[in-house]
C-alpha cells in the first residue's frame, strides 16, 4: 500500500480499490473480521480503523478515516511486525500436542534479556533453552541490539516492531511450528530521563496470536515507580510513562475480551512491581479492571515475588523460576491449558 500526498481521505461512503486494500490489511491484521472486506468503507470499516489507531498511538479519540498517516502506519506494520521475519507461518500444527493438530496446551516463558550482552551468547543460551525445555513462545523485554541474533535462533522467529516508538524494545520469540499472526503493539506515551542523563523512549508492548486461541502480551514498564497509599509514586516522567502504558493495556485488553469473547489472554512480562502491588495502574489493577487473574509467586530477580502474567479464557499453571542465562533476571516457565471444550 503506497502513499500519495494529497490524496482525499477515506471515510464512511467511500467505495473502490483504495477502500478494498485498506480493508483487507485491516482483516490480516485482524480488526476487521474475516471475509468482509470489499470496497466499501461502512460502519464495520470505520470501527476497525479506530481499534487499529487506539493500539497504535493515536491520542484522544481517533476517528474512524484513513489518510496519509494511516496509509502509511499500515503498510509498516505489515512489513515490520517480526523485523523481517515472517508472523504468518506456513502451518498451523505442531506446538506441544505434536503435528496435524492444533495444541490445545503451550509451554511458555518471559523473559528480561538484559541489555549490552553479546548478541551471540543471548543467542547460543536462550535458543538451547528454549530447545531443551520444548518452548512454544517467550515474551522479551530489552531486546534491542538482540533483534538479528533471535530472529536466528534455529526453529523460532521473532516478533516485534522495530519502527514502535522503543524500537522494538519488546518481542515474542514463537515456535516456527506454531501459527502466528495479528501481530500488533500497544504504543505508550511519555518517556523519561535514564540515570545517565539520556532519554529513554515509550515503552510498546507487543502482541501476537497464537494456535489460533490464544493472544499473548510482551509488557515492560519503566522501573522507579512504587506504589504509596494506592498512587504510583517515582519521578515524574517515569510515572506519567507507566500509566500511560497501563492504561494502553488495559483498553487493549478490554477491547480483545469483547471483540474475541472465545479467545484467551495472556499479558506478562517485566512490571518492575511484585504481585502484592496494588493501586491504579498497576498490573493488579488492570487484571481487576479488566476480569483476568494475576499469577505471581516465582522468586527472580533479586529473590522478589513478580506479577509476571495475567490471564483470561485458559489455565497458567507449572510457574517456575529457571537460571539467569546471562542476565540479571531469572525466566520464569510456565504452561498455558485452553480450557476442555474450547476446539
Amino acid at each position: 500500500m503506497r502513499t500519495h500526498p494529497h490524496r482525499p481521505r477515506l471515510h464512511v461512503g467511500s467505495t473502490g480499490n483504495r477502500v478494498q486494500k485498506v480493508e483487507e490489511r485491516l482483516e490480516s491484521l485482524g480488526y476487521l473480521k474475516k471475509g468482509t472486506a470489499d470496497d466499501r468503507f461502512d460502519a464495520r470499516t470505520a470501527n476497525a480503523v479506530v481499534d487499529y489507531k487506539q493500539d497504535h498511538g493515536w491520542k484522544g479519540k481517533p476517528q474512524g478515516v484513513v489518510g496519509e498517516r494511516m496509509a502509511h502506519s499500515l503498510r509498516h506494520t505489515d512489513a515490520d511486525s517480526t523485523g523481517g521475519a515472517t508472523t504468518a507461518q506456513a502451518s498451523a500444527t505442531g506446538g506441544s500436542d505434536g503435528k496435524n493438530k492444533t495444541p490445545s496446551t503451550l509451554k511458555g516463558a518471559t523473559y528480561n534479556v538484559e541489555r549490552d550482552r553479546s548478541p551471540a551468547e543471548v543467542k547460543d543460551k536462550l535458543g538451547t533453552f528454549a530447545r531443551r525445555n520444548k518452548l512454544d513462545f517467550i515474551q522479551l523485554q530489552e531486546i534491542n541490539g538482540y533483534h538479528k541474533a533471535l530472529e536466528s535462533i534455529p526453529g523460532y522467529h521473532l516478533v516485534t516492531f522495530p519502527k514502535a516508538k522503543d524500537h522494538g524494545e519488546s518481542g515474542i520469540l514463537v515456535k516456527d511450528s506454531l501459527l502466528a499472526k495479528q501481530a500488533t503493539y500497544i504504543q505508550g506515551e511519555g518517556g523519561w530521563t535514564t540515570v545517565r542523563g539520556g532519554h529513554a523512549p515509550p515503552r510498546a508492548a507487543t502482541a501476537v496470536q497464537l494456535a489460533g486461541w490464544l493472544k499473548v502480551v510482551s509488557a515492560h514498564q519503566p522501573p522507579s515507580v512504587d506504589w504509596k497509599n494506592g498512587q504510583p509514586v517515582g519521578p515524574e516522567n517515569r510515572v506519567k510513562t507507566y500509566k500511560s502504558l497501563s492504561e494502553k493495556l488495559l483498553a487493549f485488553a478490554k477491547r480483545q475480551l469483547e471483540k474475541h469473547p472465545d479467545q484467551a489472554l495472556l499479558i506478562g512480562g517485566d512490571w518492575n512491581e511484585e504481585a502484592s502491588t496494588k493501586g491504579k495502574w498497576s498490573p493488579g489493577w488492570i487484571a481487576q479492571q479488566a476480569g483476568m487473574t494475576t499469577h505471581g509467586g516465582a522468586k527472580t530477580h533479586g529473590n522478589a515475588s513478580i506479577d509476571w502474567e495475567m490471564s483470561t479464557g485458559c489455565r497458567v499453571s507449572n510457574i517456575k523460576a529457571g537460571p539467569t542465562l546471562g542476565s540479571d533476571h531469572n525466566i520464569v516457565t510456565f504452561t498455558v491449558s485452553r480450557p476442555k471444550g474450547k476446539g
